[in-house]
Formats: C-alpha cells, structure tokens, sequence
C-alpha cells in the first residue's frame, strides 16, 4: 500500500463521522465494503479503535455500525478487555455500559449477566469509592482527564451539574482542579461552566488560581465579576500565589522535550502543529494540534504513551505532502499562545488538558531583527515561487465574496481577467481578510527565520512592509486560484490560455 493511504489522526477522525453518517439507515453493514476500504486500508489500526471507543462514551451515532467498526478492527481479546473497562468504570455512562453489555454478549461466549449487573450504576450515584483514583490519574494522564471530559459532555446540562457538585462535595484541591479547569474555560458561557467556576473559587487550590487568572484576560462583561468573585475566595482561603508552572513541572520531571514541528499557513490559514515528549522510559507523549489565523486552535488530539517508532510514523502521515518545520519548544510556545488568545473562550477542552505539557517550557520573543531592503522585481518573483505559496490560493467556497467574484469571472473572457482583478482585489481581500493575509506574511517570514532560511525571511519581512508590492502578492494569489478554480473543473481550454497568460 502507498504512503499516500496512511491518514494522520485528524483525517481518520473525519472519515469514521463520514461513514457512520453516510451508513446511519443502514442495517446489513457487511454489504458496504466499499466504505470502509479507506479504514481498512490504514497499517496502524490503534488510532481507528481508540476513537471508535472515544464515540461509544460520548454521542453514539448508529451504535450497532459502531459495534460492526470494532469487532471489524479491534482483536477479540483486545476488545473483550476493553468493553470490560467501560463496564466498571466510573466515568462511563449507563449507555456506553449497556452498548459495552450488549457487544460482549456478541463476541464473549464466557459472559454472564451475573459478572455485570453490579456494575451498571443508579443514575443518582454518580461519584463511587474509585474516583479518587481518577481524578489522581488525570492529573499525570491527560487521556484519562479527556476521558472523563468526554462522559461529561454526554450528559445532559442537569446531570453535568449534579456530576460537578457531587464532585465538589468530595473533593477538594488540585487534583479536583484539574478536573475542572477544562470544564470552566471550554463552557464558561454556560450553566455548567459557572458551576465548576464556583467550584473552582472554593477548591483551594493553586491550579483554580492559575485558570481564573488567565481567563480574565478572555472573560465577557457577564463572566468577568463571577471569575473575580471566585478568585477573591481563592484569596480568602490563603492561596495568593500562581505555583502551578512549579506544579506541573514537577509531574513533567520524568521527561523531556522531545519533537517541536510545525507546518507553513495554507491558504485557509490551517497550520498543523507538533508538540511530544520523551519520557525515561523511552515512551513518547504525543499531541497533534491544528490551529488557523482566524479562530486560533481548532482541533487536538494525543497519546499519553506511543512508541518512537509510532510518533514517527504519525508525524509521516500528519505531515503528508507538506514540509514540517522543526522548531524550538520555546518558539513554539509562544506560536500557541498567540492561537489561544484568537479563540478566546472558544478553546477545545482536549488542548487545553494536553497544553500542560508544555508548563515547563519559556516562551521566547518571536519577533527577530530581520533586517530590510529594497526588494527587486526579480526578488520578488522569487517569492512567488517559495514553497508554501503552493498552498496560498482561495477554493471555490473559499468566502461569499470570491464566490460572487467567480461568478463575475464566468461571464468575461480571459484578456480580461487581468484588468478584473486589478478592479475586484479589495472586494476580495476586504479589510479584515487583507489584515489577516497581512499578518500570514509576517509570520511566514517568523517561521522562515527561524527554520533557518534567515535570506527567505528578510524577503518575506520586506515584502510585508511594502504596501504596492502586497498588493502585487494578493493579485498573484487571485491569479493562481482562478487557475486551481478552472483545473478543478477541468476545463482545459481556459487552462491552457491562462498557462500561456500566466504561467509561462
């Protein structure tokens, strides 16, 4: 099989949602194969397993199609064991236990319902002896804190709040911090997210101290007095210091930094991002996170324990056709910061459980001197040909506004496409779109520095600082994507004249 059938984590993501979409009125599943060749296609079968776990204690979308997935790319035994795990665990609803009861009754010929009746809860007891044990792994396991993140999220809105309060009741501290520091910043607008706020402000503990500090930076007029409240009575308590970076350094003492990446903006402004960690053991801590320059982090997922050899293999697959760039822990860092404060309180509860891993890491000024000049047109042709610019063009539904400008297009011959986007640029590049490409220079030109291409960057810096010629840049990108507009339907008459245009 090529390279080219091995899907990053993300990808696999969306192809599982895909077929348990396209297959939802389906019953006789073994006749359509041809859905799941994609899956059955991909070397390493773990990722498909852990994220049709992942939808079995969270929304279940067609559960026997998900049955069919697991018995399909899960071992028996695997499986078995697995399905186990779901039935006496804590943080697994009523639902996961009945579909984890239902599939072993399937595969296990040794099941009894004897073995499992003790295991499926009241409702009303939400919070039994092990949970302690939970929440003390979840402070070192940022897997098992999605987990029970994950089971949140499937409750309703009113067992959310009983979960949180029968928590509070029982526990206290950092480790009930920890919990619920995600639950706050990820649904801070919400009933539940003011829940565990107040909980927060009465934990005692120097990671709700931490949380509420940050999040004031972020906070609405309507959240901004309840997190000041809550901090006050973190105040009251005795906890007038942030030791969380000391904190979570200690946890991270048993490894180090291990692989930084990052890839060059596309055209939509996506970057994926690499941050993983190297423990004593050898074992690997792995995240993968995708971020844009419009809403800041969009997407993460990780491992909590992978072998070098599957990090690699990811890494590959994540970074498929596109050139990742290796950089400091530090520089990173500060890449990621810049992504959260675009999204606000818009943040993935997932990356905010895995962004510990960097607690012991600096961030570092991203703003180096590169130096300036005058640029000339045949530095700036080179520009146009540095490899991320194959990337920066706009698809077809890129926005409303290159959409009406398509359609403008269809109606004129191709002599006139030149004087057309000289007179349609700024529709296009409106002035919010034209301050975020803006910016995508800049930070090209940051990423360019320090990959090491120091020439590529001052190129790049000077260009940003030069209106006539960013407007230059703009029009080429308006060139190329009515280029990639017209290949993608084929049309191979108008590709040949705007080739003969533009190209050659």
């Amino acid at each position: 099989m090529g390279k080219n059938f091995e899907l990053n984590p993300f990808e696999i993501k969306a192809e599982i949602t895909n077929i348990l979409t396209k297959l939802s009125d389906v019953k006789d599943f073994e006749n359509y194969a041809i859905h799941y060749r994609t899956l059955d296609m991909q070397t390493d079968k773990h990722i498909i397993v852990k994220l049709l776990f992942k939808e079995i204690n969270s929304y279940q979308k067609n559960p026997d199609l998900i049955k069919f997935l697991l018995t399909r790319y899960c071992p028996k035994q695997e499986l078995v064991e697995r399905l186990w795990n779901i039935i006496k665990s804590n943080i697994s609803s009523n639902n996961a236990k009945i579909f984890a009861l239902d599939l072993l009754r399937d595969i296990d010929t040794s099941w009894s319902y004897e073995q499992c009746d003790q295991y499926l809860d009241n409702p009303d007891e939400l919070v039994n002896s092990d949970t302690k044990k939970i929440l003390d792994n979840a402070i070192t396991n940022p897997e098992v804190q999605i987990d029970f993140l994950d089971f949140l999220s499937s409750l309703p809105d009113n067992d959310k709040i009983v979960l949180l309060n029968s928590l509070s009741n029982d526990y206290s501290n950092d480790e009930l911090a920890n919990m619920l520091v995600p639950v706050f910043l990820s649904m801070s607008d919400s009933q539940v997210g003011k829940t565990a706020l107040d909980i927060l402000g009465n934990s005692k503990s120097q990671l709700a101290y931490h949380a509420l500090n940050s999040a004031l930076e972020f906070a609405d007029a309507d959240t901004e007095p309840l997190i000041k409240k809550n901090l006050s009575i973190l105040k009251l308590s005795g906890i007038r210091e942030d030791n969380s970076t000391e904190f979570y350094k200690k946890i991270l003492s048993d490894s180090k930094p291990y692989k930084y990446c990052i890839t060059y903006p596309d055209g939509h402004g996506n970057q994926a991002v690499i941050v993983s960690r190297i423990k004593k053991s050898g074992k690997i801590q792995f995240v993968a996170i995708v971020i844009d320059d419009y809403k800041g982090v969009r997407d993460c997922f990780g491992f909590n324990e992978i072998s070098k050899f599957e990090c690699n293999a990811i890494i590959e697959r994540f970074y498929r056709g596109q050139r990742a760039l290796e950089l400091t822990p530090e520089i990173l860092k500060t890449i990621l910061l810049s992504a959260e404060k675009l999204s606000g309180t818009k943040i993935p509860y997932e990356y905010i459980c895995w962004k510990n891993l960097l607690a012991d890491i600096e961030p570092e000024n991203i703003y180096p001197n590169f130096g300036e000049k005058e640029l000339s047109q045949k530095e700036f042709e080179e520009i146009l040909k540095y490899d991320f610019t194959d990337f920066w063009f706009l698809n077809s539904t890129y926005s409303d506004e290159f959409e009406d400008f398509l359609k403008e297009l269809e109606t004129i011959s191709p002599e006139k496409y030149e004087q057309f986007i000289d007179e349609n640029l700024e529709k296009v590049f409106y002035t919010d779109e034209y301050t975020v490409w803006h910016k995508r220079i800049l930070h090209t030109a940051i990423l360019k520095y320090f990959s090491g291409d120091k020439v590529a960057a001052k190129n790049l810096y000077s260009l940003y600082n030069n209106k006539t010629l960013v407007r230059e840049f703009f029009k080429n990108i308006l060139r190329k994507s009515i280029y990639e507009y017209y290949f993608a339907k084929n049309e191979k008459e108008k590709i040949q004249t705007i080739e003969e245009m533009w190209v050659k």
